[in-house]
């Protein structure tokens, strides 16, 4: 449909003058074909074009003022409204998309796109989708896909204001990832609120509602005290569904912690850190129970007075804030091994959920770094030591939520010294090694620029604050005209810049719903299985229809 025509084009801007009675909107893309050349545009701002005088303007908005009819001759040559767009995308005879190098000439007509004009921007040849592409606020019926083998390496970066949508957008693409044929890729989920395995309030729905779940979810909680397959039972239109999920205990012994798994959360002054690495060398797997049990005189005196009482006394502090009550970090040994669970997990491709829904914020830090830095320390250790066994690893991403606690200049610089944390490292050297973060934040302005430099993948939700989506705008592609578009995003809608999953453009998106497709995989699973009851009844046989595993 014919929506206007070019008045003016300069760089990779173009004005167009937009048709009567035709309603454009921002963030609409549009297309002009000119010279065998498609334009594709992405509308960003409107101005109204007006001839009137001043006095002109003054006589008839006080007539519309007292309710009088205005008569206006000539209208549509002396008033009329036209949109600002900006060119992101050119597709020329081999019909592949290219970055626009050229404009249109003036007066070339402005249409809408057709889901034609959708498919050649190659939006769709990826693995992971996430969701529509987008027109407006209308979603369109094409997918958005990623691709994972190049999005995963170069990290994730997710923003949005609270409501916007972050963790359905983070079930989406766990669904996404257990929904991949072959196990190539891992992602590990900490969820502190109990949102992520079965919905964070009855009537929503949670991974564990996935078919794939059984076979492609590691579950760690304190549900259970060993590891172990538990039924869950669910009831979805009148009919009784059961997933059988491998659940493994939260909890880990004190013996299984070191020095560095304090060290890499960035909390620790140098001295601090010298003291735990004294501690450790004096009294081996009992050195964290000698420091948080033992009295300040005493360790002084076994560590030969080579450590500060002062640097003892916050050592030990900051030590029993981050093991807390003792639901997960035991001082005695526990008969599970957790942190070598979980890098088994991750080696067969596994989402790997683990649900602290009673976790203090210490509890949550150091067990996300002892976790991220074992993950990390054995991707390193295969890739230097066996090569060949590393390329057969999944690629594993680690979600950090709240990234902006980990990743922020506050974070990760002292009084006088830079400290860096798990995350830190991971997003310097993780791409190496096939190891990346899925960094979700509210508050992207307060991350340090590498971080959002080094996320090749950006999917921002609304963000009404200036600090914030000028960050994300001023060290991203694609972006320098998307300001007043990611204030006015509604819930669930994002711009996507991924250049390395071949996106040459800020893609609108409207993200899937996580209980939509939950009930879409569902009704699949009643119409297989109804379909199996109709068949052992036609031919008398039988047929499992057990999810046991």
């Amino acid at each position: 449909m014919k929506v206007g025509v070019v008045v003016w084009a300069e760089g990779n801007i173009v004005k167009f003058r937009v048709a009567e009675g035709v309603r454009v909107e921002r963030g609409q893309l549009l297309k002009v074909y000119d010279k065998e050349v498609k334009y594709i545009l992405r509308v960003f701002d409107f101005r109204p074009e007006s001839l009137l005088t001043p006095a002109e303007i003054a006589r008839l908005s006080h007539k519309r003022e007292r309710g009088e009819d205005v008569v206006l001759y000539d209208k549509s040559l002396r008033l009329y409204d036209t949109a600002i767009a900006t060119i992101i995308a050119q597709i020329e005879e081999d019909a592949i998309v290219h970055g626009p190098t050229s404009v249109p000439s003036l007066f070339s007509n402005v249409e809408t796109l057709d889901e034609l004009d959708l498919e050649q921007l190659n939006l769709d040849n990826g693995d992971l989708v996430i969701g529509y592409v987008r027109i407006g606020h209308k979603a369109t019926n094409v997918e958005i896909k990623l691709k994972g083998e190049k999005v995963f390496p170069h990290h994730i970066l997710i923003s949005g204001v609270t409501g916007a949508g972050k963790s359905n957008l983070g079930k989406v693409l766990a669904g996404a990832v257990m929904s991949v044929p072959e196990p190539k890729y891992s992602l590990v989920l900490f969820d502190t609120e109990s949102e992520y395995f079965q919905g964070a309030r009855p009537g929503l729905f949670g991974l564990v509602h996935l078919p794939e779940a059984e076979e492609r979810l590691f579950y760690v909680s304190n549900i259970v005290s060993e590891p172990t397959k538990v039924e869950f039972r669910f009831t979805y239109k009148g009919v009784e569904i059961k997933r059988r999920i491998f659940v493994h205990p939260l909890e880990i012994s004190y013996s299984k912690l070191y020095p560095l798994d304090f060290i890499l959360t960035g909390e620790f002054t140098p001295p601090q850190e010298e003291l735990l690495w004294l501690a450790w060398k004096t009294k081996r797997s009992d050195w964290l129970e000698f420091l948080t049990e033992s009295t300040t005189s005493l360790i002084y005196r076994a560590l030969s007075k080579m450590a500060h009482v002062n640097t003892i006394n916050t050592t030990k502090r900051k030590l029993r804030h981050m093991l807390g009550s003792g639901e997960i970090f035991k001082k005695n040994d526990v008969e599970t091994d957790l942190l070598q669970a979980i890098i088994g997990a991750v080696g067969r491709g596994k989402v790997v959920l683990v649900d602290m829904p009673h976790a203090t914020e210490g509890e949550e830090k150091l067990l996300a770094t002892a976790i991220a830095r074992r993950i990390f320390k054995v991707y390193e250790e295969i890739r230097k030591n066996a090569p060949h066994e590393w390329e057969k690893l999944p690629y594993v991403m680690i979600m950090v939520e709240e990234a902006h606690k980990y990743l922020s200049k506050q974070s990760l610089t002292g009084i006088s010294d830079v400290r860096e944390n798990i995350f830190s490292i991971i997003s310097k050297r993780g791409r190496k090694y096939k190891v990346s973060g899925l960094y979700i934040t509210q508050m992207p302005g307060e991350l340090i620029e590498p971080v959002i430099r080094q996320a090749l993948t950006k999917i921002i939700l609304s963000l009404p604050t200036r600090p914030d989506y000028q960050k994300i705008i001023e060290y991203s592609p694609y972006l320098d005209e998307a300001s007043q578009e990611l204030k006015a995003l509604d819930k669930g809608e994002a711009l996507v810049v991924s250049p390395v999953s071949g996106l040459r453009f800020a893609a609108p998106i409207k993200v899937f719903c996580f209980e939509d497709i939950i009930k879409e995989k569902l009704d699949e699973e009643l119409a297989f299985k109804s379909v199996k009851v109709l068949d052992k009844k036609k031919y008398g046989k039988t047929f499992t229809t057990s999810h046991d595993t």
